[in-house]
């Protein structure tokens, strides 16, 4: 299976700078480094308002009381925020 080219927005660096939670930061920075190998493994329901900040064609995957939010476009995948709270579309 051929890996994704994996590029992190400075919003969701911030973001994750922000959580102080160990275990939760170790869950988040797992899914991202899934996200290499996996990048079809978020959901494409993605919240509105997110999509109208972000741009069409993202993804999200919930860990905790965050949301991952990126974009793959079949060759790399762009983390593009850490969102707080639940996955509502």
């Amino acid at each position: 299976m051929p890996s994704a080219e994996l590029r992190i927005a400075e919003e969701f660096s911030a973001a994750l700078a922000e959580i102080y939670s160990t275990r939760v930061l170790l869950r988040i920075e797992s899914v991202v480094r899934s996200l290499v190998q996996f990048p079809e493994m978020g959901s494409l329901r993605v919240r509105r308002c997110l999509v109208e900040q972000y741009g069409g064609n993202l993804r999200q995957v919930p860990v905790s009381t965050f949301l991952v939010v990126y974009r793959y476009d079949g060759k790399t995948v762009d983390v593009l925020a850490l969102v707080y709270g639940p996955a509502v579309v």
